[in-house]
This record gives C-alpha cells, sequence and structure tokens, in this order.
C-alpha cells in the first residue's frame, strides 16, 4: 500500500496491540513487527515513523531485545515508550539505572519546555510501568517532562526527531495519551493521510483484482479467522475465480466441518470443496 504508515516494533510489551489500535484510531496506518526486523526490511516498508513498544526486559539483561543498530541514523522519526525510551537512552551512550525502584500506577507529569510532542495536553496524568529508568541522557538529548519519582519522564532530540517517554501514552489512565500519540504521527511524522479500514479494504481489493488478473485462486480454509477473513476478501474481489477447499483432518471439533460448509453456503454464497480426509 502506497500510504504514510507508522511501524510499531514490538519488544514483548502486553500493550504492543493497544499501541496499534490507537494509531489507527486516529486515521493514521500501522503495523506491528518483531523487534529484530532487519534494516532492508524496514526499508522496504517505508515507515514515515516509527514507535519502540515497552517490554518486560532490562536493556542490561542477557539477551535483551535490541533492535538493529543502525536505527538512530535513519532519519526517521522514532518514538520509544517505556522500555523503549531505556533503548533510546542506552543505545546512545546514555545512563539507563537498572537498580532503580519498580514504579506503577499513575504519576502527575510536570513539563520543562515546550515541545512537539506534548503540545496541547490538557491532562498531566500518566500511567507509569517500570523497573528501569534513565539515569542520564544522551549526548544531544533534552529533558521535556519529568514526575516528582522520575527526574526523566520524557526527552528529544529534536533535530534528529527521536523521542522516548517513560509513561505508557496508549492505555487510557494516561489522560490525554491519545493526543500525545497524535501529536507523534502527525506533526512529528508529517502524516497527512486520513486512513479508514474502509478504505483499506478497497485498496486491498483493487490490489488483488490486479494481481490476479484473468487467473483464478485457491484459498485454503481452515476455519479460523486469518483465512475467512481472507476468503470473503478474496471473494469480494474476483468473485466466482476463487475456489475454496477445506480439510476436514479428523481433528477437527465434532461438526465443525459441517458447520464451516453450512455458513459460508448460507451466508456468502461461496464455492467450497470440502475433502473429506480423517481416515488419512
Amino acid at each position: 500500500m502506497n500510504i504514510q504508515k507508522i511501524i510499531i516494533l514490538d519488544f514483548g510489551s502486553q500493550y504492543t496491540q493497544i499501541i496499534a489500535r490507537k494509531i489507527r484510531e486516529i486515521g493514521v496506518y500501522a503495523e506491528i513487527y518483531p523487534y529484530h526486523i532487519s534494516k532492508e526490511k524496514l526499508l522496504s516498508i517505508n515507515p514515515s515513523g516509527i514507535i519502540l513498544s515497552g517490554g518486560p526486559n532490562s536493556v542490561y539483561a542477557d539477551n535483551a531485545p535490541h533492535p538493529f543498530n543502525e536505527i538512530f541514523t535513519l532519519g526517521i522519526p522514532i518514538l520509544g515508550i517505556c522500555y523503549g525510551l531505556q533503548l533510546i537512552a542506552y543505545l546512545n551512550n546514555g545512563i539507563v539505572d537498572k537498580s532503580a525502584a519498580r514504579e506503577y500506577g499513575r504519576a502527575n507529569l510536570i513539563f520543562d519546555k515546550p515541545n512537539k510532542l506534548l503540545e496541547g495536553i490538557n491532562s498531566n496524568q500518566v500511567w507509569m510501568s517500570h523497573g528501569d529508568s534513565l539515569k542520564a541522557l544522551p549526548e544531544g538529548f533534552e529533558i521535556i517532562a519529568h514526575t516528582d519519582n522520575s527526574p526523566i519522564a520524557a526527552i528529544q532530540n529534536e533535530f534528529k526527531k527521536i523521542y522516548g517517554v517513560q509513561f505508557h501514552p496508549e492505555v487510557h489512565h494516561t489522560t490525554d495519551g491519545k493526543k500525545i500519540l497524535e501529536n507523534f504521527v502527525r506533526n512529528i511524522c508529517n502524516i497527512k493521510d486520513k486512513w479508514t479500514t474502509e478504505s483499506f479494504i478497497e485498496t486491498t481489493i483493487t490490489q488483488i483484482q490486479n494481481q490476479v488478473g484473468n487467473d483464478e485462486v485457491i484459498c485454503a480454509l481452515s476455519g479460523g479467522v486469518d483465512s475467512t477473513v481472507l476468503a470473503v476478501l478474496l471473494h469480494k474481489a474476483i468473485g466466482d475465480k476463487l475456489h475454496c477447499i477445506h480439510i476436514d483432518t479428523g481433528l477437527m471439533r465434532l461438526n465443525e466441518s459441517r458447520k464451516l460448509m453450512d455458513l459460508f453456503n448460507q451466508h456468502f454464497n461461496m464455492s467450497i470443496e470440502l475433502i473429506d480426509g480423517s481416515d488419512t
């Protein structure tokens, strides 16, 4: 898709999916990738911005998840959240306090200087959930906010468009968290596109039609969410040129294959071939 997008690198946070959902609610397309994505793969995606998720690890731990080394030199705006903030500091020669007391719960954010990330924030309530914390800034960074327990709660390198927050803007306990994410994607990443799920479906259907042309398509249909959504989307795009095949392996739930056939026949009017492979 030739649209502006945000890439979220997942470092194991329980909130990663929420980050993606909030970005999409803002009207910007977002995709989640594992933290170890290669430089070549990331550049091929051509993101307008990158978000580093939180995570349960310490940056000092053995086998702690780190991204590729050049990620901060690509010229792509970056927002680090919690563990993501600590990665920004650690990988840019700042100091992360690995002996800091764990902080969990609501905190009051105190602004230190005007900045694009926190612009227009009306509520100071944020949600903290971290063990390590930032002790010394990397060169070129400055503090933009703090709390009573976290002297460095938000940082920026305005020239490189790299930002980090110790708190979680994606959860509802951070009252104006969605506004912070919107500031990042709109004002810092400069994304102008207005993306919706409807436009995604329309674009995808057109891409499928162009790729398939006059050919026909076989879809292996397991009955799960992924293959079912795929089959319906394909059918919208190419109609009777789609041929779905479902195999009853003998390990399905009782009557599951028959219910699947009935569902598609009654509601989607699609051609499905049922293969009984239970004996095999």
